[in-house]
């Protein structure tokens, strides 16, 4: 798992720790794994290096992954970029708010807090 980790957060954020698929009984590889990145970019820049590429002495095939419950549709297509472009449009235009409360009643002012001069500045 680390070496797929090293080997692909080269292209981008992974954002799950890479899966080795591995035999239940004897607990060894069985030739494929998942590795899940914060964008498509990403995921396409990976694909677009690695593919035909030696990994441990072995070439490696580096796709989209079937989506489960299809008949044989890849993750990636036009359709799952459209609706993650839109998430992340959404996403952007619900912000946390920034300004918090100034604390309890006869407090000391923080200095650097929303409102309040940077330290040294006085007031």
């Amino acid at each position: 798992e680390k070496l797929l980790y090293d080997t692909f957060s080269a292209f981008g954020v992974v954002i799950q720790t890479p899966k080795i698929m591995r035999d239940p009984d004897t607990g060894n590889s069985r030739g494929f794994g998942f590795v899940a990145y914060d964008s498509f970019e990403a995921s396409d820049a990976a694909i677009e290096a690695m593919n035909g590429q030696f990994l441990c002495n072995r070439p490696i095939s580096v796709t989209y992954a079937y989506k489960k419950d299809t008949n044989g549709e890849r993750h990636g297509t036009p359709a799952e970029r459209l609706l993650a472009a839109n998430m992340e449009k959404k996403a952007s235009t619900h912000r946390p708010h920034t300004m918090f409360a100034a604390g309890p009643a006869g407090a000391p002012p923080v200095a650097g807090a929303p409102g309040m001069p940077p330290p040294g500045m006085g007031m």
